[in-house]
């Protein structure tokens, strides 16, 4: 080592040296600058939340994409592209679960009949409902009351 260099400075360094150590610094920040933008585009925006809330609180009524992004000021085709990506799922499918679990709650603390719990969950009749119930529980509503009472 000579001049003084630091005890853990390579011996191989030459005039490129700083050149080729300024790529490998500006390749790493730029990484990092791509990792968080990654990372922020996961976070839904305030608004896409508003929207899951609005259909959480309105599940039961009869909803459309337009009745939505006017609810929280957005275009219903970017409402429908980002509910899909952080949901993993569309608003129609994410309202059709909703839907079924306050008709299971129902089924569970009400003696109400399934008629009454398809219309009050929101859904326009008892078969679209059975189906719907059956296609996400993997029974009918029927069934599924038999099976709790069995218990």
């Amino acid at each position: 080592l000579d001049r003084g260099a630091h005890p853990n400075a390579s011996a191989d360094t030459d005039d490129a040296s700083p050149l080729a150590i300024e790529g490998l610094v500006l390749e790493l920040l730029a990484a990092v600058s791509r990792n968080q933008t990654k990372l922020k585009s996961r976070v839904p925006p305030r608004w896409l939340g508003q929207a899951e809330e609005f259909l959480r609180l309105n599940f039961s009524e009869y909803l459309n994409l337009v009745t939505v992004s006017e609810a929280v000021g957005v275009h219903p085709v970017h409402l429908a592209r980002q509910f899909r990506k952080h949901y993993a799922c569309t608003a129609g499918d994410y309202v059709r679960r909703l839907r079924v679990e306050y008709a299971c709650r129902e089924i569970v603390r009400s003696g109400a009949s399934l008629a009454e719990i398809a219309l009050a969950a929101g859904f326009s009749d008892q078969s679209h409902f059975s189906r719907v119930f059956r296609r996400l529980t993997g029974m009918t509503p029927a069934k599924y009351r038999d099976a709790l009472s069995k218990r």
